[in-house]
């Protein structure tokens, strides 16, 4: 089977939602490698300061992730969801990607998406901003077949942002 390196990322990140949903706590952690950071904005567990002195909180390795995306399942229980996969990743000029994805990331293994989230059509909407590090580690034998099933492709960082529409004038 040839496989196309980017619709396996996406792939990966399609299937984080879809397991969410399904609230498969195993299947959701062999997304992630073992070192796998999430950097959002409702805990305080670890900081991180930009260089305008604001602090981001991650959660590092799947012990630290795993509370938090109970919770997530949790809060996502009886929504809805619609992804759609952004062109453009990030502004690099604007965000610090070195702090978050580390100096060495590959801007093709950026995956971002805008999430709506939602109980039915018409009522309100959370929207959110998700950049996913899609990396080809495989660090334990015990993902061997997750991972297969991806080409070796699992979540490395995950950056959760409030989405802010930008200004077009």
């Amino acid at each position: 089977m040839i496989s196309n390196n980017n619709d396996d990322r996406h792939q990966v990140v399609s299937d984080y939602f879809r397991l969410i949903k399904k609230k498969d706590m195993d299947g959701l952690l062999n997304l992630f490698t073992d070192d796998c950071v999430i950097y959002e904005p409702f805990s305080k567990v670890g900081t991180l300061y930009n260089s305008d002195s604001t602090k981001k909180a991650y959660l590092k390795g799947r012990f630290e992730i795993e509370s938090f995306l109970k919770i997530v399942m949790m809060a996502c229980d009886g929504l809805e969801y619609e992804i759609k996969f952004m062109a453009e990743t990030m502004d690099i000029d604007y965000e610090q990607p070195n702090e978050i994805f580390g100096s060495t990331f590959s801007s093709s293994s950026l995956i971002s998406v805008l999430s709506t989230f939602y109980r039915s059509q018409g009522e309100a909407e959370l929207k959110e901003r998700f950049t996913f590090y899609v990396t080809e580690k495989n660090h334990d034998s015990a993902t061997t077949i997750s991972s297969d099933y991806y080409n070796g492709k699992k979540i490395r960082t995950l950056w959760i942002q409030p989405y802010q529409p930008r200004c077009t004038s």
